[in-house]
């Protein structure tokens, strides 16, 4: 009797972070980051991937929000730069934490993370919805379409250079803000 087995790789949609990738893809996109840190070992990390791929899968080229991974036994540095001593660890980042982001304490499920997600992380403009946005972000939007691909790079790299420093928790807000409204607009 011949037995055949097929395999089938599922293709994750959370974005794998690297020392390397880990400013540019959390601090400086004008995305809010929901950051897993796990080792590939790690039971609690086992069963929760399940609920997390979904969820990055439900997320995924979405212009405010990013899930991603960081493996810490690769990634030992980026880990440690983030006081991860058990896993998994999982943080998020927002316009209103600072560089080391926030814990995340809530639940593990698929329904828990996604609640939190969406109160939490989507909170951002959407162009394609900008009646939606707050009056200030309906004046800037209009006043960058106005604008060439060109400028608004420019403009774009000039406020992420800005991410990184130090600012009131307001003017960081809408630093981040501007940020993921030039994105859109670039694209």
């Amino acid at each position: 009797m011949r037995v055949t087995l097929a395999l089938t790789a599922v293709a994750s949609a959370t974005v794998e972070l690297t020392k390397a990738s880990f400013e540019e893809s959390v601090v400086n996109s004008g995305k809010n980051a929901f950051v897993k840190f796990f080792a590939p070992w790690c039971g609690h990390c086992k069963a929760m991937k399940p609920a997390w791929d979904e969820l990055a899968t439900e997320y995924e080229d979405h212009p405010s929000v990013l899930i991603a991974d960081v493996d810490c036994t690769v990634e030992q540095d980026l880990c440690g730069e983030f006081g991860v001593s058990g896993y998994p660890t999982i943080k998020y980042f927002t316009s209103e934490t600072d560089k080391k982001g926030e814990s995340y304490n809530g639940g593990r499920d698929k329904a828990e993370l996604k609640k939190f997600t969406e109160e939490t992380l989507n909170k951002g403009c959407q162009i394609s919805a900008v009646t939606e946005c707050s009056e200030k972000e309906q004046a800037y939007v209009e006043k960058q379409k106005s604008k060439d691909k060109a400028a608004l790079e420019k403009e774009l790299g000039r406020l992420q250079g800005m991410a990184g420093g130090g600012m009131a928790a307001e003017k960081k807000q809408w630093l981040g803000q501007r940020i993921g409204l030039l994105k859109q607009l670039v694209k």
